[in-house]
This record gives structure tokens, C-alpha cells and sequence, in this order.
């Protein structure tokens, strides 16, 4: 007997440690997120009570649309402890892997089988109804017999009628509060549909990682594992907020940030980020751009016989012309397969130009994102600004005058091009759009109407005529005037902007009539050809005239657009 003892001691002696090693399966929650525009790095993270030795950390019910190769991890303990090369695969489920898509299903499948079981109810009363219908015809043939027999018993048919009516009116109230009730369900079922819609991945797969490490003594480790995964994406969004009567402008971004993993994220620390992952880490190899003479006929013949054959049959010199006509429409027929063939992407990241700059906003406390698509806006944090008041009118547009807010952006950190919404004493007046901006950078913002700048617009000339001795010439002479009154109880900034012709004509020429125009002006306006503005600032009740006269000159005879 001791010797299959000794045998078993010396075997186990000489096995290998990995002989003992276990799997031990982990439950990790997400606990940070760094979203870029198109995709995002998750992090899990699980504190573990390890044995000593070599064992396996096993991480379950991972996204299947993980990119494996981003996979990572990170640990510390008081023991020393190191971790091997991790591995990944995929598991198959019967059901769906999402659990709130899984639930939403389940709820599905009862609400539909309660619908069949409504319709199996109803098909019951309907047999019933037409068996009531049938016993009633037969009755009324009965009573027409015993009339003509003088043996009517009016009591006993009169009891039946009233009993089969009450049976009847029973089976009526019963199928229509059944149709009742399929519709409350077929609503609640609608509801869970659009929700499935909004959440739907059909994922029956998931990924498991595991994770080797050895151990020189029992401890309790914690792990962090880290992926990338598509269907993530986040853009920045501000709220300009002006206080009208001080001209304080709050600039405040966002963060509007949503998924679709199919997990959602509960009180997790966010990142936003402008990196770009997805652009790749250097440039492609180049290769030969061979260039060729098409031979359309050659073309043809190795395309089949029977159509160069037709074709040589044509008599005449259409033969060549149908050749060509052919081959350009076999042509356009493989363009054709080939667009056909391109499938609609179904993720769109959002894109921001950030002109190179590379940063990372940590979004203050605790972030929930759900998984359904749903944009969470989620405070990144304000900007300091340089902010100043201008009332701009534009007469050819109307005699309205604009309340605009000029900002300079201080402080060392840039603007991402993003949506603002626009907010005036509180309320809500509208969207716009913010370009990328440096700091120092100037950028204008419209606040609405300024009902307390009066603007009135006048044409006081508008005359064509002909002019010349021996060449004859068209004129179109224009005179206008604006008229404003500042009603504010303070000074205000007015800037006044008009556009004259440009001409692209040099038999065309236009000139501003000094005499009719209103001097101190910029011309070409931020280099836009034509936009003339005057600037000036008003007292309170103070009035003022802005004055433009300009006259087009060209070949009688010419018609000229746009006058």
C-alpha cells in the first residue's frame, strides 16, 4: 500500500505548478471612460481576494465589438504578483448578451403571447355569437310554426328571447372589451419596439478575457482592464448667456456625449477627449500609378464574342460609333454594380476640427451616460471672455438693428468649433455656430432685435439713363439714406453695413459718389469685396444719417445682372 503512495507523491512532486493553477471568474464594473469622437477607452475595474501560486483571472460578458487588440491591464497589491500574456475569445449565447435588450424582449414576448391568447378568446366569442345567431333564425322559424298551429306560448318564448338576447349582449361586451385590451397591448408593445430600435445590437456573443498571473502569497489584488470600442461619440456644445443691461456674456461648455455598447455607464469618471485614434499612425506606402490608352475593341472581344461579333456585323461607319456607344455602356454598368455594391455605414462619429490641437476635459464628479443613445450633457467648464456691445444694422435687409456681442477669448485654452445656444436675460432666442477659436481670437455673437435703436431707410435716387457723345453709355445711379436714433438711456455702439457692386465685367465700373456717401468707411469689409461699414457711437436720443450713393457705368446696348 505505500508504494502507489510514494508513486502519486513523486508524480505530483514533478508536475507543474500550472497543474493546481484555477480559474477564478471576476465581476468588474466600468469605472472610467475617455470618449474621442468615434470611439472610447473603457476601464473595469474589480477588487479580487487572490491565492498564492499561478492562477487565472477570468473577465466574462465583455462587448463582442471590443477591439481585442486595445486590450490591457493594470494591477497593484501588497504581494508580488505578476501577470502573463492575457488571452481572448468569443462565447455564443442562446439569448440576447445585453441585458436591458434582454429584458425588453422577454417583456415582449409575454405582451405578444397575452395578445394571442386575447385573439384565441375572441374567436370563441365570435363562434359562440354565430351559434346564438343560428339558435335565434331557428327559433323564429319555430314560433311561425306554432302560430300557424294556434299553440304559441308566448311566456316560454319570450323567456327564450330574453335569455338568448342578455347571452348575446354578454358575448358583444366580451369581444369588445377583448379589442380593448389588444390595443393597450399593441401600444405597449409598439413602446417596447421603439425602445428595442433606439437599443437593438442583436448580440448574441461575448467576449472573455483571461488573465494568468502568479503570486508569491495570498493578497487582494485590484485589476483595471482596459479596451477601445466603436459606437461612442461626444461634441462640444456652449451656452452664451448675455446679462443685456451690465454686457456680461457667461460662455459655458458642454460636453454632449452618447453610446450605444450595450452597458450603460453609472456614476463613472469621464474624459472627453480630441485625440483621434482612428486617423491612423503613419502614411501608406506609395506605388506605381500605371496610366494606359483604353482600346475599347480589344475591351469588347475579351468581354465575350457574341457582342464584338454583333457589333462588326453593323455595316458602314456606324460599325465604330456602336463599338464605342457599347463599351461606354458596359462601363457605366460596372460603376454602377460597384456604387450598388457600397453598404450605408451604421455608426456616424461626429467630427470636430480642432486645427491640431490635441486636449482632454475631465468632467467634474460622478457621469452617467445611457447605453440607448440618449445625448447626456455633461458639464466641461466655463471661459473667461473680453466682451463688448455693438447694435449693427444691414438696411438692405430690413430696418431691424441687431444687438451683437464682440468676445475676445482669454485665458490659454481654445474653443472647439461647436453648436451655441443663445440665451438673452434668461430666456432662450436661438442656435448658432462658434468656429475654432485661440485665445486672443475676436468672434462675433447675434443676441436679437434691439428694440431701442430706431432705423429708418430711404432710396432717394434710383435713375438709368444714357450718357456719351460719340459712344454711347447706360448709367444706374442709386442714392440712399439711413436714419437712426439711439433710444437707450446710455452711449451705444452702431455699425452700419452695406454692399455696393462688385464688378467682374472691366467694361463694368462702378463707383462710390463721394459727394452722396458718407465719409470715415471701411471698404471690403474682412476682405469681402463690396461690404462697405460705418461705425459710430450715439448718446442717448442722439439721431444720425448714414449716406450711400454709387454709380454703375457700361456699353449701351449690354444687359448687366444682378442691379
Amino acid at each position: 500500500m505505500r508504494q502507489p503512495f510514494f508513486a502519486l507523491m513523486v508524480f505530483t512532486a514533478l508536475s507543474p505548478i500550472s497543474a493546481w493553477a484555477k480559474d477564478i471568474p471576476v465581476e468588474s464594473s466600468i469605472r472610467a471612460a475617455t470618449v474621442y469622437s468615434d470611439r472610447a477607452t473603457l476601464t473595469r475595474n474589480v477588487k479580487v481576494e487572490i491565492p498564492a501560486g499561478a492562477h487565472n483571472l477570468v473577465f466574462t460578458g465583455l462587448p463582442v465589438s471590443l477591439f481585442a487588440d486595445s486590450l490591457r491591464t493594470e494591477g497593484h497589491a501588497r504581494a508580488n504578483v505578476t501577470f502573463g500574456a492575457l488571452t481572448h475569445k468569443r462565447e455564443s449565447h442562446e439569448d440576447y448578451v445585453v441585458p436591458k435588450e434582454k429584458e425588453l424582449n422577454a417583456q415582449l414576448v409575454v405582451l405578444q403571447d397575452q395578445n394571442r391568447l386575447s385573439n384565441v378568446e375572441k374567436q370563441a366569442l365570435k363562434a359562440g355569437q354565430k351559434f346564438l345567431e343560428n339558435i335565434g333564425k331557428q327559433a323564429a322559424l319555430r314560433t311561425n310554426e306554432d302560430i300557424a298551429k294556434i299553440e304559441l306560448n308566448s311566456q316560454s318564448w319570450s323567456d327564450a328571447a330574453d335569455s338568448l338576447s342578455t347571452k348575446m349582449l354578454e358575448n358583444m361586451k366580451g369581444a369588445l372589451a377583448l379589442d380593448i385590451k389588444i390595443r393597450d397591448t399593441n401600444a405597449k408593445i409598439n413602446k417596447i419596439k421603439n425602445e428595442l430600435r433606439g437599443l437593438r445590437t442583436g448580440q448574441k456573443q461575448t467576449y472573455s478575457v483571461t488573465v494568468p498571473f502568479e503570486a508569491d502569497k495570498a493578497t487582494t489584488l485590484t485589476i483595471d482592464l482596459s479596451y477601445q470600442l466603436p459606437s461612442v461619440s461626444w461634441q462640444p456644445i456652449y451656452d452664451a448667456r448675455l446679462d443685456v443691461k451690465s454686457g456680461k456674456l457667461e460662455l459655458v461648455q458642454y460636453g454632449s456625449v452618447w453610446q450605444r455598447t450595450g452597458e450603460d455607464w453609472n456614476d463613472i469618471e469621464l474624459t472627453l477627449s480630441t485625440a483621434q485614434p482612428s486617423r491612423g499612425t503613419g502614411l501608406p506606402d506609395l506605388h506605381p500609378n500605371w496610366i494606359s490608352i483604353i482600346n475599347h475593341a480589344r475591351k469588347m472581344k475579351s468581354r465575350g464574342g457574341n457582342n464584338f461579333s454583333s457589333i462588326s456585323a453593323i455595316s458602314g461607319s456606324a460599325a465604330p460609333m456602336a463599338v464605342m456607344e457599347m463599351a461606354s455602356m458596359e462601363e457605366d454598368m460596372v460603376m454602377h454594380d460597384e456604387a450598388r455594391a457600397e453598404r450605408a455605414v451604421s455608426f456616424k462619429a461626429a467630427q470636430i476640427n480642432t486645427e491640431g490641437f490635441v486636449g482632454e476635459y475631465k468632467i467634474t464628479g460622478p457621469a452617467t451616460v445611457k447605453s440607448d443613445g440618449t445625448h447626456s450633457k455633461l458639464l466641461v467648464g466655463s471661459f473667461k471672455t473680453e466682451t463688448w456691445k455693438q447694435v449693427q444694422i444691414k438696411p438692405q435687409y430690413g430696418t431691424d438693428a441687431y444687438l451683437v456681442i464682440k468676445t475676445k477669448l482669454k485665458g490659454d485654452a481654445p474653443i472647439l468649433p461647436g453648436q451655441v445656444n443663445l440665451f438673452r436675460d434668461g430666456a432662450f432666442i436661438g442656435k448658432t455656430y462658434l468656429p475654432m477659436l485661440r485665445p486672443n481670437d475676436v468672434e462675433e455673437l447675434a443676441f436679437g432685435i434691439d428694440d431701442n435703436v430706431r432705423v429708418k431707410r430711404n432710396t432717394l435716387k434710383n435713375q438709368r439713363s444714357v450718357a456719351g457723345m460719340i459712344t454711347k453709355e447706360s448709367v444706374l445711379e442709386r442714392h440712399y439714406v439711413t436714419e437712426i436714433q439711439n433710444l437707450h438711456k446710455e452711449p451705444i455702439d452702431i455699425a452700419v453695413l452695406e454692399t455696393v457692386p462688385v464688378s467682374k465685367d472691366k467694361r463694368l465700373r462702378v463707383e462710390i459718389l463721394k459727394d452722396k456717401t458718407t465719409q470715415g468707411y471701411e471698404a471690403d469689409l474682412h476682405n469681402v469685396k463690396g461690404v462697405t461699414r460705418w461705425t459710430q457711437t450715439l448718446k442717448p436720443q442722439e439721431k444720425s444719417k448714414v449716406m450711400l450713393g454709387w454709380k454703375v457705368t457700361w456699353p449701351k446696348g449690354e444687359n448687366v445682372s444682378g442691379l
